[in-house]
Parts: structure tokens; sequence; C-alpha cells
């Protein structure tokens, strides 16, 4: 029997709404877009405010309106944030007001209640409104991408499938076809708390602007999931964020920057920020490069110039560029694997030994 979660999303975001809204759109003229460089590749990074709503159509047209932005600016692909979906958590009854009070408090206070708590509610939330928000959107971005013939990687929001609950994203086709998925593999302790399970296998889409990854969030923490992006044949690795804490710029760098300085592929990062329920979430979105390759030698390509607010950050990516650098770097590739596999092994034994002795 379904719960009032269910019955209540399921009628917000019905087939018919999504359909209505779709054939209100306008046309778009291609006339307005701005011409790359030739043998470029344009990237466009979303970092954008939750602002809750009790409306869905209202919902799309913002998520509309940041892919028209990159389309217009001549983008190749456009990425969007992890927990993209937050929004639509307005579409609890009674949500609204608990947010304003669970958010003002928290700002009282000075700090934000990053556990958020609840761990078994959120559980039940994320469960009741995954299959009827995957549908929704999942449809609106594939007529996006298909309008404004540019890829889409939709950001990451909750899956389900089995049964179980998963943190990931989907990569758009020009035409609007699903290209695949990609499940988050490393959890924070927050995401383990509410019972959500990570993915066993990194993939990398082989498209005609290149080979991307799109791994999310907490992934980029570790250098494996780079490192296994470069082997399988990565150029640009996407990866959406959704960061519970203050920014700190030096902070911020932690995951992707180190990650595209080791691998030696591209990083788009794009980014979430905002209150809800109390949890303050900052980050920009951003475009980094190995440091041989920007301007300021500093491996960052295009930043957003705040942590919180509404942006699309834009930049060309230049693929043969990046084989080149990779060919001239001196210590990159550089692998003793004898030493690697019983290095690794003898870490994982020890983990192992600790945590059984705790």
């Amino acid at each position: 029997m379904k719960n009032i979660l269910e019955i209540v999303f399921e009628s917000k975001m019905s087939e018919k709404k999504v359909n209505n809204y779709l054939r209100r759109l306008h046309g778009f003229s291609r006339g307005n877009f701005i011409l790359k460089k030739k043998g470029k590749v344009r990237v466009a990074c979303v970092e954008r405010e939750i602002k809750v709503t009790n409306s869905f159509e209202e919902y799309a047209e913002r998520m509309r309106k940041f892919v028209e932005e990159a389309a217009l600016k001549g983008s190749d692909i456009v990425a969007f944030p992890e927990y993209n979906f937050f929004d639509l958590l307005g579409l609890i009854p009674g949500f609204g007001k608990l947010n304003n009070f669970l958010n003002k408090k928290a700002k009282s206070e000075e700090v934000s209640n990053s556990e958020g708590g609840g761990e078994g509610l959120l559980k039940v939330i994320f469960k009741s409104i995954s299959k009827a928000y995957q549908e929704a959107y999942e449809k609106i971005m594939r007529d996006f991408a298909k309008r404004y013939g540019i890829y889409i990687y939709t950001g990451s929001y909750i899956i389900t499938e089995n049964g179980n609950l998963y943190n990931g994203g989907t990569l758009i086709s020009r035409e609007g076809e699903i290209l695949g998925r990609q499940k988050k593999i490393h959890l924070t302790d927050f995401e383990e708390k509410i019972g959500i399970k990570r993915d066993e296998e990194l993939k990398v889409f082989s498209l005609d602007i290149g080979k991307i990854a799109c791994p999310v969030c907490m992934d980029a923490t570790y250098f494996e999931t780079f490192r296994m992006a470069f082997e399988k044949g990565a150029e640009i690795v996407i990866l959406p964020i959704a960061n519970m804490e203050e920014y700190n710029f030096w902070r911020a760098l932690r995951g992707i920057w180190p990650r595209v300085q080791e691998s030696y592929i591209y990083g788009a990062k794009a980014s979430l920020n905002g209150w809800i329920g109390g949890i303050h979430f900052t980050g920009k979105a951003a475009i980094f490069a190995p440091i041989d390759m920007t301007e300021n030698e500093d491996g960052i390509i295009a930043i957003a110039p705040h942590y919180e607010g509404d942006y699309v950050v834009t930049s060309d990516l230049d693929i043969e560029r990046l084989y080149e650098v990779r060919e001239k770097a001196e210590y990159f590739k550089d692998v003793n694997e004898e030493f690697e596999k019983d290095y690794y092994e003898k870490v994982y034994e020890n983990f192992r030994r600790v945590k059984d002795e705790k």
C-alpha cells in the first residue's frame, strides 16, 4: 500500500503535469549560440541555490533556464549538482513551515546541524519520493537535451533499484536518450546511516566530445576514483557536489583539484548551495585542469565568483592539448605495480585489523 508521500509526489509530478509543462514551452532560436573555437569542448557547470517550492513546474522551469543559459553560451554539455532535488521537498505537506523554523534556528545558533538527525525519517522520505521524482525529472531533462541540442548530466538524486536506494545521476545525449547512470561509490557516514547503498563500478562514457566519467562528490576524496577513470580512458570527470559545511577556499579544493593534478584529467564541478532543514550547503562551481594548462598556473580554468547563488560556469577544454601535456609531464604515469599491489593489500589488512579491535 502506498503511503501519503508517494501519493502526494505521484500527484504533483504526474505524467500529465509533466507533459502539460513541456507543451507550454516556447521554441528556441539556435541563432543565439556563441560559437567556440574548433577542436574545443565547451563545458558548463551549474552552481545553484536551493529554493524550496511546492510546484514541480516552477522547479522544472528553473532547471530549464540553466540548460538554456548553457546552450546560449555554446556549451556541449551542462552538469548539475549533487542532491539536485532538495527544492521539491517543499511538496511535502507542512514542510515549508518546518524548513523555515529549522533554518532560522540553525542560523541564530550560527552553527548548522550538519547531521540533521532523523535518519529513519529521511530514509522513508527518500524512498517514498524517488520513483515519482526520477520519472518526472528524467523526462524533462531528456526533453531539454533534445530541445537545446546539448548533453546533460542531471546531477544526482535518489535512485531506487531492486528495493535499494542509491545517490546517482544520469547522462543524457543531445538526442534526449539516456546513455547511462553512475551511482555514488564512496558514501558519507550520513548516507550510510539513512540506508543508501554504494555502487561498485566506475563507468566511462565515450561521447563525440570526449570520454567522460561522472563520480559523485565524496568519490573525489579518494585518489583511486580518478586513477580508475584515467585507466579507463577518461578525459573529463564531471563531479556533482553538495557540501554540508561553511565555505573555506582551501578546504573546498580538496577532492577534485588534487585528483586532477594527479591524473591529468579535466575536472568539472557542479555545486549546490543554500539552506534546507537547518543544514547549510556551500560551494563554488569550477572547472579544473593540470597546472601546466592553466594561465595562472593554479590548476583553475574557471570558477564561480561566490560560494552561494546561481551561476553557470563555462569554459573550453582542449582534449588534444591534454594528451600533449600528459606526454611531457615528468612524473605522470610513474607506477611501481609490484610495490602498489603489496602496499595496498597490507594497508587494507591493517585497516581491517584496527577496525576489528575497536
